[in-house]
């Protein structure tokens, strides 16, 4: 490996790091077009992953919520 190869390689992966770390800060901050945007950015993978935890985070507060509203008409004797 001469000092091209290995320059190129340092470079593709310095990219790779700034555009996951763009990519993820626009799907935090931007929802469902944050994380299309990830999905161009820094690859799909990522953008799915997101997309996932964004699913669980909605289901948890929906749960949350669900079980809040059936404590408040239970009556405790």
């Amino acid at each position: 490996m001469n000092l091209g190869h290995v320059l190129k390689l340092a470079g593709k992966f310095v990219a790779r790091g700034f555009l996951f770390k763009a990519g993820k800060k626009a799907a935090l901050k931007g929802g469902k077009v944050g994380i299309g945007a990830a999905s161009l950015l820094a690859g799909g993978y990522m953008a799915y992953t997101l997309l996932q935890k964004r699913e669980e985070k909605m289901k948890s507060i929906k749960r949350i919520s669900k079980a809040k509203k059936a404590n408040k008409h239970r009556i405790v004797v």
